[in-house]
């Protein structure tokens, strides 16, 4: 008892962060559930397993958050081995911001502003899902390499995330294709890679996705500076009267 008391105690900022995530998704499927109850129909329902595949991610990059804290000898093989599965997963997690798309596929008596709240409830918390396993990373790579290195990183992961969202939202592609179908997938990438003035929708999609992606992320990174200003600040205000 004492001892997961300690654990606690020491991961509770961690354990904060995904009771939030994971409260934000309750909320998300009590809204589907209620939505289909309500409506008689399985409409919308795939935002469950969108959402699903937004965890991925975020269970990964938690969990080589933590591994790398036990200082094991493989610790660092593991780590690689789970960066390219976060990697290869992570555009599932902002690739559910273009589900608003399916906000006009209506037609069954549910108020638009329910399925307004509900898409977008859905697809903030994949966003912020993707955004906080970014973060987990990206610390993971300035402790290994410094801070320049990591957001080289972070940028790299964010613009080959705007083009994995497009080739999930148009072409139709999922993670799970670099297994099923590497050799179509690689050579459908390769195609755009290979001629991108032949496709300008692709390369437009993918930088402003990408940018609109940091902007995101580095307002995520701004609030967590917040906290250390403001202990700063307290050390500064409370220095001349322990002087006095």
């Amino acid at each position: 008892m004492v001892k997961l008391t300690q654990a606690l105690v020491r991961h509770h900022r961690q354990l904060l962060v995904m009771g939030s995530l994971l409260l934000s998704t309750v909320l998300c499927l009590v809204m589907l559930v209620t939505r289909v109850w309500y409506a008689r129909e399985l409409h919308h329902v795939n935002l469950a397993w969108n959402l699903f595949l937004a965890w991925l991610p975020m269970l990964i990059a938690w969990a080589a958050y933590n591994l790398y804290k036990r200082d094991l000898w493989f610790s660092w093989l593991v780590i690689s081995a789970f960066a390219g599965l976060w990697l290869l997963f992570f555009p599932n997690a902002p690739y559910m911001v273009t589900d608003i798309i399916h906000l006009w596929s209506r037609g069954d008596g549910v108020p638009l502003w329910y399925d307004l709240i509900l898409i977008v409830a859905f697809a903030w918390t994949s966003f912020f899902l993707g955004l906080v396993s970014l973060f987990l990373m990206q610390t993971l790579v300035r402790r290994a390499a410094g801070p320049l290195t990591s957001w080289l990183f972070a940028l790299g992961v964010l613009m080959l995330s705007g083009f994995g969202v497009y080739l999930g939202r148009f072409d139709r592609w999922n993670s799970w294709d670099l297994f099923i179908a590497p050799r179509s997938l690689l050579a459908e990438i390769w195609r755009y890679v290979r001629h991108p003035l032949d496709h300008p929708q692709a390369v437009v999609f993918s930088v402003l996705f990408a940018g609109f992606c940091l902007c995101a992320y580095l307002m995520l990174v701004a609030l967590t500076h917040l906290p250390r200003e403001a202990h700063s600040q307290l050390i500064d205000d409370t220095a001349p009267h322990a002087r006095r």
